[in-house]
Formats: structure tokens, C-alpha cells, sequence
């Protein structure tokens, strides 16, 4: 058994049954650094996955270069067309023009009647839009809407591999206001230990003993450094948190860039694109060559006659004089004599590197795979039959449930969470027993009952909308789905919204029908009659 504080040797491979007293490896005194372990060389009777001696290779421990990977991916998404796709295409399918709030307050937990809250959630949602759609409220700079927000939150967490939200209470309006720190900026201090007290600081994130965040460190551009708490002291409310952009490690502190796996073939791919498209352009200008068929001289007539200036004034057999300017026919112009032996031979047109598109399709297609993106999506092309295209998008419908659900309880719900108070706090939303389960720890559930909500996004639109909307009904009919959950679904709507609104537009049609002077139907007379009198 290794005590605590030592680490084993590292060992990939696996023996059934205890090993020899001979090749037990002695346990370290001291905890060595990552690049110092060195597996031991495998004995008779282990295996470490090698499919035959030595296939798989010698295993590596990394110490994960957070810097270089940044300004990496940095780079590679300002000049790199496949990086830059890859990315927009993603925070164009995942927030769009914003993940949007749907407020579900549990009333069975709140101990309400059913359907007494749908008016609350009604005024909520709409408040929190007008937060939403206002930068002066909810930007910290005050540019930028919170879809915007969004937007460049997820953008940098892929590029950066995180971002980190600091949110700020405007004291005009007690609301909270966002900011965002690129994950670049987030550094451990210079000349320091990597301790400050019992915490210890990691890549500019401060945790506790049990591993927590208590505070980031900002690097500023003078160099100056700021610690910004991860709770306030006092208030115990979230002040700041790390976003990050991918899937990471249970131990590892900082998120990972999303390209920082297909750097080098982003970079390979684009290299040789540019220079499939750089013979093309050479060998179009290329239009033919002179073949010498015999060892002679060279005559050079083609640059001759293209540089030659003034006019030129053939006899020919009549003694007829002809006057013409060889530079106007320039291009375009025509040899006359070649010197024996030699002759005009046109440069083939197929100047494109026909392997090019079958090579970029595959690393395409790796890459989706990589980033669970579907090829049709990523590349916009969709020229399989419905069936495939539809699969296609399904597939990319479940890998945008999850990230959508991820941003939802990582980024959106705790600046939900603390506009909510400050609504609450300033008395412009009535929520009874809301602020007393706020403060109460073992009242967790009534505050988890009142702020429940989902974060709703973008659809994408169906290949055949009559199909799905067919599908839709039949499931309604049979009671396996909602009213709400198929409105969401087809159109991205709320179907309680979708009724009132309806509610009043017919109210409305029917209102425009109605005759513009009343009729008695007592004394008014039938057409038939009025026919006849006449």
C-alpha cells in the first residue's frame, strides 16, 4: 500500500496475479514530476495493449502547455479557413442569437396549486428579455446584448479552452452585470510559490484544500495583478467562475482549446490547399511552351515579338507594303516562323491536384468526427437523399441537447440565479418564502423549486416540415408528447405564449368580419323579396 503524498511508478500495462518479489518497482520516497516517471520495461506474462512487442509504442506523460495551446489555436483561428469555420459553425448551431429562458417553478414542491405559478413564470421570462436585449443592464461594458454575450463567452471558452465570468452589481439598478476575461489572462502570479496560505494556486486559479475555486488571477496589460474572489465575503453570492469550452480530465484546473487536438492538421490541410490553388494559378498562366525537336539554337520568338515596340512594314510578294503594330496584338499574337526543329506545344489544362478534394474530405470528416459534428453539417452539404440528411440533423439535435444543457447549468443559471435575487431584493418579483430559502442552506429545495428553468435554442428547421408536423399530430393524438414539447420542437415557440396570442388574433379576425352597420333581422328583407317587388 503507498501512503499518502507518494505516487507508484507509472505501469500501463496489467498481470493477473501478483508479480515476482524480483520485479516489484520500489516505491519513491518523493513525489516525482510528470516527464520524470519512466514505465518499466515489460516482462514475460504483461501486456500493455501491444498488439505484438513494442507496436504500440513508448508511453508519454504530458504536462499540458495551456500558453503555447492558447496562441496556437489563437493564431490558427485568425488565418486558418478551417479553424475559423469550425468554430462559427459551432456557436452558430449552439447559441444563435441567444439560448432563451423558460421558467418552470416546481409547485408541488412549493406546495402551491397547480398551474398557479404559469402567470409568475409569464412575468419573469419577460423581465428577464427586457434585461436581456438592454447592453447598458446587462453588459459590463455596455455593448453588448446577452445573446451577444453568449456568443462571445462560447466563442473564446473554444478558442481559449475558457473563459472566465465575472458578474458586477450596478448600484443605479441592482442588477448584475456581465464581464468577460479571456482564459489567457487568467495566470498564476510572477515570482510566486504557487501557495497563498492553506490554498494553492494552479494556472491562475486559487483552490482550497478540498479543491475548490476561491479566486482567479488576472494578469492586466501593465502588468499589475488582481485577485478577484470566487464568492463575495460578505454576501456569500457568485462573483466569478471558469466556463469552459470542452469536455476536461476530472483533475485537470483549466479547460482545453478545441483545436488544440487538429492543430497540426488544420495547419497541414491548409498548406496544402494553398498550394493546390497556387499551381492551378501558375499553371493558368502557362498557356504553351516551344519544343526543340533538334539540337539547335534557340530562336526565343515568342519573347522577342511580345517585347518588341514601333511598326513594322513586310513586303511581301507583290511588293505590297503592310503596316501593323506587333505590340497591339499582344496577347494574342501569332508566330510566323520558328526555327527548324522547333515547335508551339500547348501546356496541359489539368493544372489542379485531382487528389486534393478526396484528401480534404477525409480530414474533414475526421475532424467532425473528433468534434461529434456531422460531416453535412459542418461542410453545408447535403446531398444524400431526406432519410440521411434527417439522420444527419438528429444526430446533431442530440449533440446540441447536451452542449445547450451544459451552458445552461454552467454559464446561464447563475446569472439567472442572481438577477432573480436582485428582482427579488428590490420588490419588483413577488416570491414568497423565496429570500428565507435563499439564506437557509436546508431549505435547498424551495430555492431549486422557485429558480428552475430551461434554456431553450435556435431549431433547426425540418427537410420536410409536412412530414414532422404529421408525426407531431399522431403523437398527440396518442398522448406521447405535449402541447409545449412539440411546439418546441417544430418551431422553437412556447405554446402557452402561442395560445394567447392566437386567442387574440382570432378576436381580432373576428371583429374584421363582422358587418360594419349592424342588421336587424326582423325587418330586414330577403333578396329573394326585394327581387320580386322590383
Amino acid at each position: 500500500m503507498v501512503g499518502l503524498g507518494t505516487i507508484e511508478p507509472e505501469a500501463p500495462w496489467v498481470y493477473d496475479g501478483p508479480p515476482p518479489p524480483e520485479l516489484v518497482p520500489p516505491v519513491p520516497t518523493a513525489l516525482p514530476t510528470a516527464s520524470a516517471v519512466t514505465p518499466p520495461t515489460p516482462q514475460a506474462g504483461w501486456w500493455g495493449g501491444d498488439k505484438y512487442d513494442g507496436g504500440y509504442g513508448a508511453t508519454q506523460l504530458y504536462d499540458m502547455d495551456y500558453w503555447t495551446l492558447r496562441a496556437r489555436s489563437s493564431q490558427l483561428f485568425r488565418d486558418n479557413l478551417y479553424a475559423r469555420g469550425l468554430v462559427r459553425r459551432l456557436v452558430t448551431n449552439e447559441i444563435n442569437v441567444g439560448l432563451t429562458l423558460e421558467s418552470i417553478p416546481d409547485e408541488q414542491i412549493l406546495g402551491v396549486p397547480d398551474d398557479s405559478l404559469t402567470d409568475w413564470s409569464e412575468e419573469t421570462e419577460n423581465r428577464f428579455t427586457l434585461w436581456a436585449k438592454s447592453p447598458e443592464l446587462c453588459d459590463y461594458e455596455g455593448r453588448r446584448t446577452f445573446g451577444a454575450i453568449q456568443r462571445a463567452a462560447r466563442l473564446e471558452a473554444l478558442v481559449s479552452g475558457d473563459v472566465l465570468v465575472i458578474l458586477d452589481q450596478a448600484r443605479s439598478t441592482s442588477l448584475p452585470r456581465v464581464r468577460l476575461v479571456n482564459g489567457s489572462k487568467v495566470q498564476t502570479p510572477l515570482n510566486d510559490d504557487g501557495r497563498r496560505g492553506t490554498n494553492e494556486i494552479e494556472h491562475g486559479v486559487e483552490r482550497d484544500a478540498r479543491g475548490r475555486h476561491v479566486a482567479y488571477w488576472i494578469q492586466a496589460a501593465d502588468g499589475t495583478e488582481q485577485r478577484v474572489p470566487a464568492f463575495g465575503s460578505r454576501s456569500k453570492r457568485r462573483i466569478a467562475w471558469l466556463v469552459y469550452g470542452t469536455d476536461k480530465r476530472l483533475d485537470d484546473v483549466r479547460g482545453e482549446p478545441l483545436l488544440s487536438l487538429i492543430l497540426q492538421s488544420l495547419k497541414e490541410v491548409d498548406r496544402y490547399r494553398d498550394a493546390a490553388l497556387r499551381k492551378a494559378v501558375i499553371n493558368s498562366i502557362l498557356a504553351m511552351f516551344v519544343e526543340k525537336g533538334e539540337d539547335k539554337m534557340g530562336t526565343l520568338p515568342v519573347t522577342g515579338g511580345s517585347i518588341r515596340k514601333g511598326e513594322v512594314t513586310p513586303v511581301d510578294s507583290t511588293n505590297t507594303v503592310r503596316r501593323f503594330k506587333i505590340a497591339e496584338q499582344v496577347p494574342g499574337m501569332v508566330i510566323e516562323e520558328l526555327q527548324q526543329g522547333e515547335k508551339p506545344v500547348p501546356h496541359s489544362t489539368a493544372g489542379t491536384d485531382v487528389n486534393f478534394g478526396p484528401f480534404e474530405e477525409s480530414i474533414i470528416q475526421a475532424i467532425s468526427w473528433a468534434c461529434e459534428i456531422p460531416p453535412e453539417i459542418l461542410t453545408l452539404a447535403f446531398s444524400n437523399n431526406y432519410s440521411a440528411s434527417q439522420a444527419a440533423i438528429n444526430e446533431f439535435k442530440i449533440y446540441l441537447n447536451m452542449v445547450r444543457t451544459r451552458l445552461g447549468e454552467e454559464f446561464l443559471q447563475p446569472i439567472y440565479v442572481e438577477w432573480l435575487v436582485s428582482q427579488v431584493l428590490t420588490q419588483r418579483i413577488e416570491a414568497v418564502g423565496f429570500l428565507d430559502a435563499w439564506r437557509d442552506p436546508q431549505r435547498y429545495d424551495k430555492l431549486g423549486a422557485w429558480v428552475a428553468a430551461d434554456w431553450c435554442g435556435a431549431i433547426k428547421p425540418s427537410t420536410d416540415m409536412l412530414k414532422q408536423a404529421k408525426a407531431h399530430e399522431l403523437l398527440l393524438s396518442m398522448g406521447a408528447i405535449t402541447h409545449d414539447r412539440s411546439s418546441r420542437e417544430l418551431t422553437g415557440t412556447k405554446f402557452s405564449k402561442n395560445v394567447k396570442r392566437l386567442r387574440r388574433e382570432n378576436e381580432l379576425l373576428a371583429a374584421a368580419q363582422e358587418p360594419l352597420q349592424p342588421v336587424d333581422i326582423d325587418t330586414a328583407v330577403p333578396p329573394a323579396a326585394v327581387g320580386i317587388a322590383s
